[in-house]
């Protein structure tokens, strides 16, 4: 890890969620901001795909279905649900709901 990682995680050891949260953000904005189109998508993607079981790992399934439906309008919000192909993206070959629909 460089410098500034180390850097980095040594402040955050220190950091309340709180003043994560005004930390991050900003900063987080900051850098997207930053990107081109193709970067974002990657960016974004590469998060989610990385993080996103880790950060949820100690939700049960009830906090997992609060959020969701939670994060659900402000995702609608934010995306062309007109132009988003749903039943394609849960049957697309190697998804895991494609193999969990198989499975039962």
């Amino acid at each position: 890890m460089s410098w500034k990682g180390s850097l980095a995680q040594a402040l955050l050891r220190f950091l309340s969620p709180r003043d994560f949260q005004e930390v991050a953000g900003p900063a987080t904005v900051r850098m997207v901001n930053r990107m081109g189109p193709e970067e974002k998508v990657a960016f974004f993607r590469c998060f989610v795909e990385e993080h996103l079981g880790t950060l949820l790992t100690d939700l049960e399934r009830a906090d997992r279905a609060a959020l969701m439906n939670a994060l659900l309008p402000i995702l609608a919000q934010e995306f062309p649900l007109a132009d988003l192909d749903i039943l394609g993206a849960f049957s697309a070959a190697g998804s895991p709901w494609a193999e969990q629909d198989e499975e039962g």
